[in-house]
């Protein structure tokens, strides 16, 4: 049995596809969504090579076959004409037993979360990261970033994207997927409220100052006869 099946992903590096929300673009939430599946994948056990951001589809070819990868795997978003949002797209480099078994279920793993009406598996020989890397490559079109539907859907769901990628595989391969751990960090920190006390608060009234304490001692008499609490200090 082998110890670590090992998944090559390239993230789409087309930076001047505008999505139709977020002020974002193709290039950087397809990295996003490459750095979650990457995380999900390892988590599952599978040993994995991410692409450097913007990188060539050459250079993108060259490291996926010197990591020896069984899975090449380019990660995309569609468009078409700003009023379609039609789910996600698998192309394959040709029709075969295995080439359609991984497809499906990467297909049938992404596809089931993604908003749109999904495509069937589509077959292409002229598209460079199918018909260069010695690997399997799947590549990969999650739902279209041209209409605001598609483009809220992907920004807001970057990890359960990533997460779908890695069951595909765990499906593809027999292997057991490894969900994430809920966070058990919940505690939360409480203002600190100040203690109350019962003591009541004080004015002090100066009501006169003396050169003759004979004085000073008159009126402090007369102050205490009418109920005042007065006392003699010097300074």
């Amino acid at each position: 049995m082998k110890l670590a099946y090992k998944i090559y992903l390239s993230p789409s590096n087309q930076s001047a596809n505008k999505y139709a929300s977020g002020s974002t673009n193709e290039m950087s939430q397809c990295d996003k969504i490459a750095v979650a599946a990457e995380s999900a994948l390892k988590r599952c056990g599978f040993s994995v090579k991410l692409g450097k951001s913007g990188d060539t589809m050459q250079n993108r070819c060259k490291e996926s076959d010197a990591f020896n990868a069984d899975i090449h795997m380019p990660i995309h978003t569609n468009a078409f004409d700003g009023k379609t949002t039609g789910g996600t797209l698998v192309m394959l480099y040709k029709s075969s037993t295995e080439h359609n078994k991984a497809g499906k279920c990467l297909l049938d793993a992404v596809g089931k979360i993604s908003p749109g009406k999904d495509y069937t598996l589509r077959y292409r020989t002229d598209l460079y990261e199918l018909n260069t890397p010695n690997a399997m490559s799947l590549y990969l079109e999650v739902e279209f970033h041209d209409t605001k539907t598609g483009s809220d859907w992907i920004r807001n769901n970057i990890e359960n994207i990533g997460e779908a990628i890695a069951k595909g595989m765990c499906n593809y391969f027999g292997v057991n997927y490894i969900a994430k751990k809920a966070s058990t960090d919940t505690a939360q920190t409480k203002p600190v409220t100040p203690p109350t006390t019962d003591k009541k608060t004080l004015y002090y009234v100066q009501v006169g100052a003396f050169s003759n304490k004979a004085n000073a001692t008159a009126l402090i008499e007369k102050l205490k006869k009418s109920g005042f609490d007065a006392i003699i200090k010097t300074k």
